[in-house]
């Protein structure tokens, strides 16, 4: 299975806020918490393109950040979007939530994502895509992901 992932910054290793108003970039293969996905994707699934984007540049940008993830996905020949885990981070959770909306719509590709019931992701996007519970910190990152690959697979 071949898999793109979605990461805000802080989670693609780039920085805090003061990197929080970069356009997307992609990546070629896992970083930063992909590669713990790839591992509990097991031997017959691997991360081929991570794409990092900044929380501001996502939030003022939902459009573009959306459609830069489908054309992403498709040029990857993906079969699966993981997008996240957000946990409590809105910005994050908001966009993440849009481009798993986005791709699942234009490209029929599941796409599945999580963030903590506060995340405002979760009200805007729970009847158009899986959100998996991450609750509120980094603490559970590896059972998300694992619950994560699981679904998407």
């Amino acid at each position: 299975m071949r898999v793109v992932h979605y990461l805000n910054q802080f989670f693609g290793g780039l920085g805090g806020e003061e990197k929080a108003d970069l356009p997307p970039e992609t990546r070629t293969g896992a970083v930063g918490p992909g590669r713990l996905l790839e591992q509990v994707l097991g031997n017959d699934s691997q991360v081929v393109t991570t794409i990092i984007c900044g929380d501001n540049y996502a939030a003022e940008n939902l459009p573009e950040v959306a459609s830069a993830v489908t054309k992403a996905v498709r040029d990857a020949q993906a079969d699966l979007l993981v997008a996240g885990p957000c946990f409590q981070a809105g910005r994050y959770g908001t966009s993440a939530g849009e481009v798993c909306a986005a791709v699942q719509a234009q490209l029929g590709v599941p796409a599945i994502t999580a963030m903590a019931v506060e995340n405002p992701g979760v009200d805007l996007y729970r009847e158009q895509v899986y959100i998996v519970d991450s609750g509120p910190d980094v603490s559970r990152m590896q059972d998300v992901l694992a619950t994560m690959a699981r679904l998407g697979t």
